[in-house]
């Protein structure tokens, strides 16, 4: 869990906590002709190599000579070209040079500018086979001009010829749909160029995630490296880390580069498992427009025999989770991707509660409502409905305290004095009367407390939610972003690091104002509270509204608008309470179970006895003293 993500959760529970203790109360046709283009210059993708890592090699195993092969010194001589396979969803560039995808769009998205999503453009990726050759020297396949083949719309062979009866061949092919790129990587005749005892090819990726949302901020938050263990779980990179390495020993079925909402992946297929992982990224700064740079170093078993593949999958696409999910629909568990688990919608209770409850209400809402407006509107009020059996009992327990606050001050008078015995003879007779009448102060506290999870849960469903991506609402134009309603060019010292931004955003000033008239009609309505702790309490609605604005003003508006539409039917909650309520039956009936004899049980009983107990231990240290 990262800071962010903490910080909201304390938040929410601080109100929670103060609420109820002090207060109580969204096609192309097929695929278009392969578009060829040639140029006269070898391409280098410096972007990428500026930040890669040097290979750790021995000093015997050094980087081979471009003209030391003649095949390789002769493919030198060619014009690099590009070729393009595509689908309606996605199209991907690809350059003779190094064999590697140079630029990957996706047709059903656009970008925080609307120019359409690009997930890398030329210079941002790489894909390197190094080839380690009996005469101790590497091949770095990203620099080597590879003759290509197009035999049709959806298949792309890039032959690294190393002489006339052997190559190296990667083997592209674009599915019909979907963003799952097939890449299959063959050998022949390779045994009088490789190292005899080589049965290990190694391979290097790296990718400098480009800005896709309106707040580099939280995208940068949810940027990162992760990867699968075969059969077993997904970790991850630490995002929030300025730049971070690991290396994993284990091997893995895949490695993916995400940002927010999109993901580029190297999935290992069938038997074909990634080994002596070495991941790392670094943040780059705001102004270059970039989220993070991303570096993979592994290897896997590669079979030089003739006819044999290692089966490799490039998927480019969104994290859309039903997406996701649907991919391992019938695998068998060893097989599954569960490339779902790289949107985080919380650990444990939080994500069952977002997988199991919310998403698939969201998912049936979806059935027949297209407006995502309307669909958290509904989901608001099916969630406060769900919980209404608990939040009315939270406000038949204010009321007994309110019908009982007469009494309370009658005790309060009747034991004044700030000596520690009086102290607590008053809290004695104040359990008493609470016992007697039925009444305890705690059973206001449970339910509200009890409808924390779902405010947390929800508060890592919407930032991470796709569907409210380029979702537009009432004045808002992406719930997956802020709304601004007021926005300045300069950034102002302070304020601007203050705010997460130059903007204020209009739903979650709306939620801070609703926050507070919620606040300061349940404190002018609470009872059994003394005058030091109104006191204390009075400001108490300003200082937590000014936090929770500060911390969500650059949150998704999908997420403050469902704070704030939470907040006024709590209002109208309350203001129904007042009005349903009947205190004088509920005073009536208070008064009833005092004149009854009562057992004493439960907690109340509990606490009464243990200050007894320290009454009567009191009395005693008070003779001694004497």
């Amino acid at each position: 869990m990262n800071k962010s993500n903490l910080i909201g959760i304390v938040l929410i529970g601080v109100v929670i906590v103060v609420y109820s203790v002090f207060l109580l109360p969204k096609q192309k046709p097929a695929s278009t002709p392969t578009s060829t283009t040639d140029t006269t210059q070898v391409q280098t993708n410096t972007a990428v190599a500026a930040t890669e890592e040097s290979q750790t090699t021995s000093d015997a195993v050094k980087p081979a000579p471009v003209d030391s092969l003649y095949a390789f010194s002769q493919l030198m001589s060619q014009p690099v070209k590009e070729y393009t396979l595509q689908n309606e969803k996605l199209c991907v560039t690809f350059s003779t040079q190094g064999a590697m995808p140079v630029s990957a769009e996706l047709a059903d998205y656009l970008s925080y500018d609307s120019t359409q999503v690009r997930l890398f453009a030329p210079g941002d990726f790489m894909l390197n086979l190094p080839i380690r050759t009996n005469q101790n020297q590497i091949l770095e396949t990203k620099d080597l001009i590879w003759q290509a083949n197009q035999p049709n719309d959806s298949t792309l062979l890039m032959t690294l010829p190393i002489d006339s009866s052997s190559y190296l061949r990667i083997i592209y092919t674009m599915p019909h749909e979907g963003y799952m790129l097939g890449m299959a990587i063959e050998a022949q005749g390779l045994g009088s160029l490789l190292q005899s005892n080589n049965a290990i090819q190694d391979l290097e990726m790296s990718l400098r995630i480009p800005r896709q949302e309106r707040s580099w901020k939280f995208e940068n938050q949810y940027s990162t490296i992760y990867y699968k263990y075969p059969a077993d779980d997904v970790e991850k990179l630490k995002e929030t880390k300025m730049e971070q390495e690991k290396d994993v020993r284990e091997k893995i079925q895949w490695v993916a580069m995400k940002d927010k909402f999109f993901s580029t992946v190297l999935i290992g297929l069938g038997d074909t498992r990634l080994e002596g992982n070495k991941m790392s990224f670094k943040t780059e700064p705001k102004e270059t427009d970039y989220i993070k740079v991303c570096n993979y170093k592994g290897s896997f078993a590669m079979d030089i025999r003739d006819g044999r593949k290692a089966d490799f999958a490039l998927f480019m696409g969104p994290l859309d989770y039903n997406m996701l999910k649907g991919m391992d629909a019938g695998v068998d568990k060893a097989q599954r991707l569960d490339l779902k688990r790289m949107i985080y919608v919380g650990g444990s209770l939080f994500r069952w509660i977002n997988v199991t409850l919310i998403r698939p209400l969201i998912d049936f809402l979806q059935g027949f409502i297209s407006n995502w407006g309307i669909i958290i509107l509904l989901l608001t009020l099916i969630i406060k409905l769900v919980l209404s059996p608990l939040t009315f009992k939270s406000y038949m327990s204010q009321a007994k305290m309110r019908v009982l606050k007469p009494q309370v001050e009658a005790i309060n008078a009747k034991y004044a004095g700030d000596d520690q015995q009086m102290m607590m003879k008053r809290s004695q007779a104040t359990m008493q009367l609470y016992r007697n009448a039925g009444a305890s102060p705690m059973s206001g506290c449970l339910p509200m407390l009890l409808q924390m999870p779902f405010l947390i849960a929800l508060y890592m469903f919407f930032p991470t939610a796709i569907d409210l991506r380029g979702e537009s609402f009432l004045w808002v134009k992406d719930l997956s972003t802020y709304d601004p309603i007021i926005s300045w060019s300069t950034d102002i010292p302070f304020i601007t690091g203050l705010l997460g931004g130059n903007h204020i955003s209009l739903f979650c000033l709306l939620w801070a104002v609703t926050n507070i008239i919620y606040s300061r009609y349940t404190m002018s309505m609470s009872a059994g509270a003394d005058n030091s702790q109104m006191k204390m309490m009075r400001f108490m609605p300003y200082i937590m509204t000014i936090m929770f604005f500060i911390f969500f003003n650059s949150n998704a508006a999908g997420l403050t608008y469902y704070y704030f539409i939470s907040t006024l039917i709590t209002i109208l909650q309350f203001v129904a309470s007042r009005l349903l309520i009947n205190e004088e039956k509920v005073l009536a009936r208070l008064e009833e179970n005092q004149r009854k004899p009562k057992k004493k049980k439960g907690f109340m009983a509990r606490l009464e006895q243990m200050q007894k107990e320290q009454e009567k231990l009191m009395r005693e240290q008070n003779k001694k003293r004497r």
